[in-house]
């Protein structure tokens, strides 16, 4: 269909028309009069089926034909915009509008002609589509009531993946106890049973719930105390070994994960032998998530010792691939839900806001019915109930059921979907409003399985156009947008964020991102540009396509043919760099751009196209993990960014930045890598009204404060590095952009020599602040005032003194991540009655004087994680933390044996040795033995001597 073309080219065009106003002179009445023709036009396609439901190859080729007319009303606009400007950087400040309007004259005559001709074809469309009388798919709202969106900001059930368990999971349980047996050789009671595996296959088509499964035998305390680590890697139809090997090296510890670049000169062979080595010394879990051929578990099979009491999980489709791994493996089949388990997984989706249905059985009624011809399959049942769950009449529920049946008889899907699962995709799809189709197909342009950030993916919907303000800003339209989706159980949130617990990473479950390429294809969306090797990529190949995704791996040369490309993102591979030749004459071919991202990718010089500053259009620009030394001086001319996005993965190798980012005076957000220098004489006391994020600025060589009274108030989030005057420092915590009190996230580090004399205005102003990062001293005489807002704090070098920081932190009554490292120099610290009542971690780092630590009754209730380490002068841990029920996990790092032999005995020389509850441990019990035996996994890490 045409719908997400008509829909995003209306909602662009109504943003040129607010921000580029000025450029649009002479011709704003057609440029409105073409708006008006597409909004015209949307809800007509709304009620015309898709070409494949109807089978009517005419229809087919006249939507393609709307689709045309769409893109070109874009091209035109934005042609014009581009010549207009050119045309007035050529010219001074003095007599500009004159010269430039004489200049321009003829072509706005020409552009005026050539937008009524596309608004006249746009009407001849409208009553053609007339001809075609297909009742309505799905009722709906439309442009006209478009504020009728998701419920709330926020209010959506988290689906998380793969650490965390399902609130949706129904049924199963004798699965999941059989397979924790296999895996474990112990049953619920903790006992010893007999059957035990080494490879265990979980087999099954996509939607019948195979990653859940394995996800909820991972989170099984059994699972936990059995072994060391659990490694999840999903492989999916195009891998690359060395980058698999690599992960699991990663995740089991071998290697830590800033050390990764040590590896990249390592031979394959290196890498087996490493990661073999590692894993044969302890236990672990390796799950292997949707594999698809006997290549991919051949290309790091020698790798896995099997015979050392560690195990393999993996998911299939393949019915071939469990025997070729292992001739004993055992092979689970999930088996679909019954009619009974399949109505309760509605339900729980469905009904979450069942107190808002008057009649919930009359409602139920459908429901059942509709979930019958779901066949038992999860995903289908899930996403069913995701359209089911936005709406809210009978009405609305008596069209869902006919279109869905009518779906089923009408559409055959893949056969690699499954029964059911094609159609209930594609209702979820039509289903959509007109402002999420556009937001839904870009999810597309990422790898499989990848980790989408949700804020990265909220700017670059503004960029594109496809949100539209209303009474909040664009990011929280956005933010809307993205939980409807989630709402939908379109996409799956990876993590949560921990102030806010907000979706902070979200992906495509594989069968629903197969569904959304075979889209983005036909809709002309979105080019693909796959691996070459392992696997068949899918990728559109007309040069109609407005954005272009490189795919790690996969190759692309552009031709005068993307001259129309809006967005162009290239991914290079996790673990090796991907090499790209970004010559000037390379931006000529995109002078369209809205979004440029270069994502683990080096140039061949380091250096990016001066020309690049000729991309007029540009809004989001990200260089990721990239060998790029500095930004070009004409980084300036870029008068639309909205988001800038310099973080690189090599260091401080780099170059320093040209003084040109004052000129960026729309830039929202502003995200640079701690370790840039900046030219002397850098100022951004122009950036006073949009600016929300500067994360994380080095301030080492210049002088800040002078315009410090001048930065935006509507800062959000501050990051400075490098503070190295008194002055500056003093004058930051009463600069405007703290004390506006808009800050949710601040953080700063100053050098040695300095220190912080007053928390007042971060106390006082700062009540909406969630995360506090503050590394540097604090002063004697500097009482420790923390905003109650906190969620998060850290006090790194602070070296406090007379006020202990846990008294202070436990105040705060939303505090659950508290991390101290040489933050406080006395002897003694205590958690007082009832203190830290939502604390969950609890960090204490390099206390140097630390001696006693004590933990009054009530305090942290909510406790499940604790690390200690290199506190060499604390001398036990306080009797009360065996009343800390909730706590899981302890870590103690590089503590003295002497520490240690309180709670846990072994050998003199062993420094590394844990204790699981539950499990059968070598060693002897010491004297506070019994502060620990509650807790399921105790670790001590280099003890010392």
């Amino acid at each position: 269909m045409a719908e997400s073309a008509i829909a995003s080219a209306a909602r662009w065009i109504a943003t040129q028309m607010v921000t580029e106003a000025n450029f649009l002179l002479g011709v704003q009445d057609r440029v409105l009069n073409l708006q008006r023709e597409l909004n015209h036009i949307q809800p007509l396609l709304r009620d015309v089926h898709s070409p494949e439901e109807v089978g009517d190859a005419n229809l087919q080729i006249f939507i393609a034909e709307i689709r045309g007319i769409a893109f070109r009303a874009e091209d035109v606009i934005d042609d014009y915009i581009l010549i207009v400007a050119s045309r007035n950087n050529k010219h001074g400040n003095f007599l500009r509008r004159c010269v430039c309007f004489l200049a321009n004259s003829p072509h706005i005559h020409q552009v005026g002609m050539e937008i009524q001709a596309i608004a006249k074809h746009l009407r001849q469309a409208f009553e053609r589509l007339q001809q075609y009388q297909v009742p309505r798919a799905i009722a709906r709202e439309g442009p006209s009531n478009e504020n009728n969106r998701p419920k709330q900001a926020g209010n959506y059930t988290v689906l998380t993946y793969p650490h965390t368990d399902d609130g949706y999971f129904v049924g199963r349980e004798a699965d999941i106890e059989k397979l924790v047996q296999l895996v474990t050789g112990m049953n619920c009671s903790g006992q010893g049973c007999s059957q035990e595996a080494r490879v265990v296959a979980i087999v099954g088509a996509g939607g019948v719930g195979k990653t859940t499964l394995v996800r909820k035998i991972c989170n099984d305390s059994r699972v936990k105390r059995h072994f060391l680590r659990v490694a999840w890697v999903t492989i999916s139809q195009q891998w690359n070994k060395r980058d698999l090997l690599l992960e699991i090296i990663t995740q089991i510890g071998a290697v830590e994960r800033e050390e990764r670049n040590s590896l990249k000169d390592w031979t394959e062979r290196q890498l087996v032998e490493k990661t073999h080595k590692f894993l044969s010394e302890n236990l672990h879990l390796i799950v292997l998530d949707d594999i698809w051929t006997t290549g991919a578990w051949d290309d790091i099979c020698a790798a896995l010792p099997l015979n050392n009491g560690s195990k393999v999980i993996f998911t299939t489709r393949s019915d071939k691939l469990p025997s070729h791994a292992d001739l004993n493996c055992f092979v689970h089949k999930p088996t679909l839900l019954t009619e009974e388990q399949s109505l309760e997984l509605f339900k729980k989706i469905a009904f979450e806001d069942e107190d808002n249905r008057a009649t919930i059985d009359d409602f139920l009624c459908l429901g059942t019915e509709m979930t019958q011809k779901c066949e038992g399959l999860p995903l289908a049942v899930s996403i069913l109930a995701g359209i089911l769950r936005t709406k809210h009449t009978l009405d609305e529920w008596e069209h869902v059921r006919k279109t869905f049946g009518s779906l089923l008889l009408k559409v055959e899907g893949p056969a690699h979907y499954g029964k059911s699962v094609y159609q209930t995709l594609m209702l979820s799809y039509h289903d959509l409003p007109d402002y999420l189709k556009p937001c839904f197909l870009y999810l597309a342009q990422f790898p499989e399985d990848y980790e989408i950030r949700s804020k990265k993916l909220i700017q670059m919907w503004i960029a594109e156009g496809f949100v539209l303000p209303d009474e909040n800003s664009l990011e929280e339209v956005a933010r809307r947008y993205l939980n409807e989706l989630i709402c939908r159980c379109m996409v799956l949130v990876v993590k949560s964020n921990r102030a806010t617990t907000k979706a902070k990473t979200i992906r495509l479950q594989d069968v629903m991102r197969q569904f959304c390429i075979a889209k983005v294809k036909d809709e002309c969306f979105l080019e693909v540009h796959p691996p070459n090797d392992h696997g068949v990529g899918t990728s559109s190949t007309s040069n109609q396509s407005r954005r272009v995704s490189i795919l790690p791996g996969g190759t692309f040369i552009p031709t005068d043919q993307h001259s129309h490309v809006r967005s162009l993102i290239q991914f290079g591979a996790v673990y090796s760099s991907t090499k790209v030749n970004l010559e000037a004459s390379w931006v000529e071919h995109f002078k369209l751009l809205r979004v440029l991202i270069l994502d683990g990718v080096e140039t061949y010089d380091g250096y990016l196209p001066e020309t690049l500053g000729n991309l007029k259009h540009i809004r989001y620009l990200a260089l990721t993990n990239t060998n790029i030394k500095t930004l070009p001086k004409s980084i300036g001319n870029l008068s639309n960014l909205l988001y800038l996005e310099y973080i690189s993965d090599y260091g401080i190798g780099g170059e320093t930045l040209p003084n040109a980012l004052w000129k960026l005076k729309r830039v929202r957000h502003l995200y640079l890598d701690k370790w840039t220098i900046f030219s002397e004489g850098l100022k951004l006391d122009t950036l006073t009204t949009n600016l929300q994020t500067l994360w994380t600025i080095n301030v080492s060589n210049w002088e800040l404060e002078l315009g410090l009274e001048r930065i935006s108030q509507s800062l959000k989030r501050l990051g400075m590095e490098g503070i190295k005057s008194q002055r500056l420092l003093d004058a930051l915590f009463r600069s405007p952009c703290v004390t506006s009190g808009n800050l949710v996230k601040l953080w700063l580090h100053w050098t040695n020599g300095l220190e912080l004399k007053s928390m007042e205005p971060l106390y006082k102003h700062c009540q909406r602040l969630r995360k506090l990062n503050l590394w540097g001293k604090i002063g004697e005489d500097c009482p420790l005032q923390f905003p109650p807002s906190l969620v998060m704090l850290e006090l790194e070098n602070s070296r406090v003194k007379l006020h202990d920081p846990l008294v202070a932190a436990g105040r705060l009554g939303q505090l659950n991540y508290p991390f101290l490292e040489d933050a406080y120099i006395g002897a003694e610290m205590t958690c007082n009655v009832a203190s830290f009542p939502q604390l969950e971690e609890l960090y204490l780092q390099q206390l140097d004087n630390l001696e006693e630590w004590r933990v009054e009754k009530g305090a942290m209730p909510q406790l499940k994680k604790l690390y200690i380490g290199k506190c060499p002068k604390l001398k036990r841990l306080p009797e009360e933390l065996k009343s800390v029920c909730n706590l899981q996990k302890l870590e103690l790092s590089h503590m003295p044996r002497s520490f240690c032999h309180w709670l846990f005995r072994q050998g003199d020389k062993t420094q590394y040795y844990e204790y699981r509850a539950g499990a059968t441990n070598k060693g002897e019990s010491g004297e506070d033995f019994h502060i620990i035996q509650h807790i399921s996994l105790v670790r001590f890490l280099a003890v010392g001597d």
